[in-house]
């Protein structure tokens, strides 16, 4: 009996060992399973992280380049007087980009937009300002009919020419002259004063000039010679093109057409607006936005024509394909401190128009811009004038063009010379 018990007692206690041996074995494999997880987390995890931030860096960037695409689409149709609202919505791929114009300033738009990819999302922001315009460099600018100055009249500025400057009477020009092609002549002008004012030609006589004299041929000009190492000057284009002359036709018609001749006899408003016949001002005339006028432009006496408010410091058109003809003290006036009225005739007369020019001006007219690049422009009797363009230009009895600096850099409130340029691009 006792051998028996001592035998269970053996096998009791050899049952505990094998038992405590379990446990430990069980222990020794939860740790080596707990430790091969945190080494396999351990290099996984950075794998992960840097998938992660890769797809984010994907989506940001895809954000990014949508937010642009909704400013670049935005800036595109203000550029190119498209229609868009204050807020457009672009879709790519099923992405959004949401685009707002806001007025930030005189002359100043700020286009923003917010490019949204799986709520990753990214911000653009340019502002646009007016351009730069239509860029005057000389008080007259004369095609290849060249520029004739009769009678004690002349210019406060600069001229310049494609053909021939001739001159007689006291004709003068207070700047530099240039006529260009390889037969050009200036003829009879006084050119410069104090102490400034070139002369330019191929040849060049008859002239009292106060700067440098350039030329290849030279003969009574007050006892000076020849500088003849600069070459003729070249034939230059007119500031206007025909792009900007299409788009202004295309803005006054928004305002709507008015068929047959119209006559503004009492005080009035016009613009926008094309008309298909004459255009008569008898009266106080204020534009509200470019005027086209198929037919002529005639004026009658003591007629003041004006910018509205709305034009701030941009300049405003009036435009034909017609013959113009202002006199008897009228006057024109802008708006700011750099608004001037464009007078713009695609006429080319006198061809084909009885001898007649293509803008007539005289007696008193005054404070305007002229171009008419295709014809001839005759001013006479103490007119006083801001720039003129034209393919011919003739001045005589006392007529006068002050050319201002600001016509370096005109601005119009419509067409290509009203556009807008990037004033500053970036990301918020």
């Amino acid at each position: 009996m006792i051998y028996f018990f001592k035998k269970q007692k053996n096998k009791i206690s050899w049952n505990k060992k094998n038992y405590r041996g379990g446990y430990a074995m069980l222990v020794s494999v939860i740790f080596f399973t707990f430790l091969s997880l945190s080494i396999i987390a351990g290099l996984v995890s950075p794998s992960v992280r840097e998938f992660k931030m890769s797809s984010d860096f994907i989506k940001s960037r895809q954000s990014f380049f949508l937010s642009e695409s909704g400013v670049e689409d935005a800036y595109y149709r203000l550029k190119t007087s498209k229609m868009i609202g204050d807020s457009t919505l672009i879709t790519l791929s099923g992405n959004t980009a949401t685009t707002s114009i806001a007025d930030s300033g005189y002359n100043e738009k700020t286009i923003s937009s917010m490019g949204d990819v799986f709520l990753r999302q990214r911000k653009n922001e340019i502002k646009i300002t007016t351009g730069m315009g239509v860029n005057f460099a000389y008080g007259i600018q004369a095609g290849s009919g060249g520029f004739v100055i009769h009678e004690n009249a002349g210019v406060n500025g600069n001229v310049y020419s494609n053909s021939n400057i001739i001159g007689d009477n006291h004709s003068f020009v207070s700047g530099s002259a240039f006529a260009a092609g390889p037969l050009a002549v200036i003829d009879n002008v006084d050119i410069g004063e104090n102490s400034i004012g070139d002369a330019n030609a191929h040849e060049v006589k008859n002239s009292t000039i106060v700067g440098n004299l350039y030329c290849k041929i030279g003969s009574n000009n007050d006892g000076k010679s020849c500088d003849t190492s600069l070459s003729d000057p070249p034939i230059v284009d007119f500031p206007i093109t025909q792009e900007m002359i299409d788009q202004w036709k295309i803005d006054a018609e928004l305002g709507g057409t008015f068929l047959g001749n119209k006559t503004i006899s009492s005080p009035a408003s016009l613009g926008p607006k094309k008309i298909t016949g004459d255009l008569n001002i008898n009266a106080n005339l204020t534009i509200t936005g470019t005027i086209y006028v198929v037919g002529r432009i005639t004026t009658s006496n003591n007629v003041d024509i004006k910018l509205d408010s709305s034009y701030g410091d941009t300049g405003g058109i009036l435009l034909t394909d017609g013959r113009v003809e202002l006199n008897n003290n009228v006057e024109f006036f802008g708006y700011g401190s750099n608004s001037y009225i464009m007078l713009v005739s695609t006429s080319s007369c006198p061809t084909n128009c009885s001898n007649e020019p293509a803008v007539k001006i005289e007696n008193n007219v005054g404070a305007i811009i002229v171009n008419a690049q295709n014809g001839t422009v005759h001013m006479s009797n103490n007119v006083t004038l801001n720039e003129v363009v034209g393919k011919t230009i003739i001045m005589d009895n006392g007529a006068i063009v002050n050319y201002l600096s600001g016509l370096a850099n005109t601005s119009f409130s419509s067409g290509p010379t009203g556009g807008w340029d990037i004033k500053s691009w970036r990301e918020k």
